[in-house]
């Protein structure tokens, strides 16, 4: 009975596993970091501005969302409408939107329009927004009922 009960204990603790605290590296080949970018930033915007390269503009958004509050709104706002307006580039119609409710503090879940609530807003900066949003229908990236869910 003894060399069974010690059998036991003993099976119990070889059979518990230890915690592997070692992180594996993933490797990645066209990682982009944020030291990388940086590097590059000049020529980034420059294919944005003057091209309208989306790849670029990708790469430029996702710096521009990881950098501090003025960077992340006014930033995006300035790459996002020149995409939206001369490359036409649909997607940077909702980023400059989603910028912009940032920018004022309006809570906004892109996609349910009903969320974005206009009220408490200065006269300028509500007709900043519905001026976008106008140009969003125009454009057909949203539809008259989604413009006339928002709460001005």
């Amino acid at each position: 009975m003894k060399n069974i009960f010690s059998f036991i204990i003993i099976f119990l603790l070889f059979s518990c596993k230890k915690e592997n605290n070692i992180v594996t590296p993933i490797i990645h080949e066209n990682v982009t970091t944020m030291n990388s970018i940086s590097d590059n930033y000049d020529s980034i915007t420059t294919k944005v501005k003057k091209l309208g390269d989306e790849e670029a503009y990708s790469e430029l958004f996702y710096h521009l969302k990881d950098s501090n509050f003025e960077g992340r709104t006014d930033s995006l706002m300035v790459y996002s409408k020149i995409m939206a307006e001369k490359y036409h580039f649909e997607k940077a119609y909702i980023d400059y939107l989603d910028a912009i409710t940032e920018k004022y503090g309006i809570e906004n879940d892109i996609g349910n329009y009903s969320t974005i609530n206009l009220s408490q807003l200065k006269s300028k900066e509500k007709q900043e927004i519905i001026d976008w949003l106008s140009k969003m229908v125009e454009k057909g990236i949203i539809r008259e009922k989604q413009f006339q869910e928002v709460k001005k």
